[in-house]
């Protein structure tokens, strides 16, 4: 299969209240800083989604209630139905709203008090949990949704996109994922990191076919950029922090055929693909 990778999809796991609540719904996280957008992409639709800063106090509110927790998120967003070329623009507020009903030794028991945490926009339904007030936001969205990828650019403000944009979006695909035998690999870049984060550095380098057979994943690169260095890392769980090194080379020609066993009680792994150190 013949994909350009210029965009990525990092995951990562999320450990808030309202997480806990809507586990048995949700299987895919991502947290996000306020201030810069998020662009969703579906197979035909663009949310273009920005969480607004504000101070911890402001949203936190004032409370004089310790048994009462409360944070809030105001967001905007744009929505680009490729089918009608139309940008829809809109807004909105997510919150948690939760009371402590009995306190343990162990810990806390709570009830939610009118939350409202679900976004949604078009086709696009995704639900929201507190990160940090005012800073950060946990979002969340069912794997079987019609999610494709979903990224944080770096520098890309909320005014800076148009139909333009909106469409090579549409034309990216950044997470190829391969299975076999109910086993199943997800295979992200190449691509130029900044941490767990990928930058909009372009690389020439893709996947040209990925497999799983008798237990072991087979990749074939092309395009790589000769004695560039690359490294494949591999991860059984998507988290911060969470990849281990499994290939480090220094390309000698602009394809390289890798494989890598995969364990009997391994139903899924992860592979990100990275140019540079």
């Amino acid at each position: 299969m013949m994909t350009s990778f210029r965009m990525l999809l990092i995951l990562f796991a999320s450990a808030s209240l309202s997480l806990t609540a809507h586990a048995a719904n949700v299987s895919k996280t991502m947290r996000v800083g306020h201030g810069r957008p998020i662009v969703v992409v579906s197979q035909d639709a663009v949310l273009w989604l920005e969480f607004l800063p504000e101070s911890r106090a402001k949203a936190s509110g004032s409370n004089s209630d310790s048994d009462r927790r409360y944070c809030r998120a105001k967001y905007r967003y744009q929505l680009f139905e490729a089918g009608t070329g139309a940008v829809t623009n809109g807004q909105g507020t997510a919150e948690e709203i939760f009371q402590v009903v009995n306190r343990t030794a162990t810990g806390q028991q709570l009830e939610d008090r009118g939350s409202r945490t679900s976004i949604d926009a078009g086709s696009f339904h995704l639900g929201w949990s507190e990160g940090t007030a005012g800073s950060s936001s946990w979002i969340y969205y069912r794997a079987d949704s019609p999610i494709r990828f979903i990224q944080q650019p770096q520098k890309l403000a909320f005014d800076a996109v148009d139909e333009k944009a909106f469409r090579r979006y549409l034309a990216a695909r950044n997470v190829e994922e391969f299975s076999a035998a109910q086993q199943s690999v997800q295979v992200i870049g190449p691509a130029v990191f900044s941490g767990d984060l990928p930058d909009e550095t372009p690389v020439t380098a893709r996947v040209e076919y990925g497999r799983v057979q008798d237990g072991v994943f087979e990749l074939r690169l092309v395009n790589l950029t000769t004695n560039a260095p690359y490294l494949i890392e591999s991860s059984y769980e998507l988290k911060p922090g969470g990849w281990n090194a499994v290939h480090k080379f220094v390309a000698k020609s602009s394809e390289l055929v890798w494989s890598d066993p995969l364990g009997k009680d391994v139903d899924r792994a992860f592979y990100r693909i990275r140019q540079g150190h």
